[in-house]
């Protein structure tokens, strides 16, 4: 059968959201004042000042081609990859030795921050606070416990460092160097887009048993039951009940629709009053 045109709204490899739309604010408190003030950073100069290079990692112990590895809906590359979206980036392979390969890139940023596709939980927030950190106390190089930032000049003009030192730690770079951490990792990202959808006025019971990827579009008012699955780049629209046991796969279901046990792939659903529950629906508009 050949597959129906649905007009999907989200571009390839583009999420649907920002993560930093779910913890975008600094707080600090006052001794002197009850109330919390909240403490604005400027990072407006990270993407004009910082080079943003992606180092493809490889666990070939894990899986033979760990470089596509599925993450709610996408490649850990491209997970690493959007937290520096708004920088200039390049991409390389792992080597033995990572400074000689950072040092032969061409740039005329005054920083460099390296990272590995297999962070996969690095987002931009976590970015921005790791420059941060090192242009506010005027570091050369910074030590990443998995990565680092290093100025431009300063690598260009040396050979060693020391490495251990001045090192920095982060809860979202853990390593997916094993099942069990892409298991962990993988339900961490989950959390955080249901966090998202349920912040915009999506109501998901049954939390640890409801799917979705990072791509999907779901509008307020859409209420999710236990058991579905969204994947690729669906939009769900405002009012959709979706009962128990869903799987919606690159499809549209519009607003006001209701599905019970049905399978939906690369389809557009506009009425559900003829579609009985546990229906199977592909490249079909309805």
């Amino acid at each position: 059968m050949e597959k129906e045109d649905i007009e999907i709204m989200v571009a390839e490899n583009q999420m649907s959201f920002d993560f930093s739309q779910i913890e975008n604010e600094e707080k600090e408190e006052s001794a002197i004042f009850t109330q919390t003030f909240i403490k604005a950073k400027n990072y407006d100069w990270i993407k004009d000042e910082v080079l943003f290079v992606a180092v493809k990692a490889n666990h070939y112990d894990i899986a033979k081609d760990f470089s596509n590895l599925n993450l709610c809906g996408k490649k850990m590359l491209d997970w690493v990859l959007m937290a520096g979206s708004d920088c200039e980036s390049k991409i390389i392979n792992d080597s033995d030795d990572i400074f000689a390969s950072i040092r032969s890139l061409a740039t005329s940023k005054p920083i460099i921050a390296v990272f590995y596709s297999d962070t996969p939980l690095l987002d931009k927030i976590t970015f921005n606070k790791i420059c941060d950190y090192f242009s506010s106390r005027n570091m050369n190089f910074l030590q990443l416990s998995r990565g680092f930032v290093v100025k431009t000049e300063y690598i260009k003009n040396n050979r060693y460092f020391a490495q251990g030192v001045n090192l920095y730690e982060d809860k979202n770079l853990l390593v997916a160097d094993s099942a069990k951490m892409i298991s962990q990792i993988s339900n961490l990202l989950y959390n955080k887009i249901t966090a998202f959808h349920q912040k915009n006025g999506v109501i998901i019971y049954g939390q640890n048993t409801v799917f979705i990827d990072a791509d999907v579009e779901i509008e307020g008012g859409v209420i999710i039951y236990p058991n579905n699955v969204i994947q690729g780049q669906s939009i769900i629209g405002q009012g959709v009940i979706l009962q128990s046991g869903n799987i919606i796969k690159d499809s549209i279901i519009t607003s006001g629709c209701t599905l019970n046990a049905c399978f939906v792939e690369n389809s557009k659903i506009t009425s559900t009053s003829a579609i009985e529950p546990f229906s199977k629906i592909i490249n079909e508009e309805i």
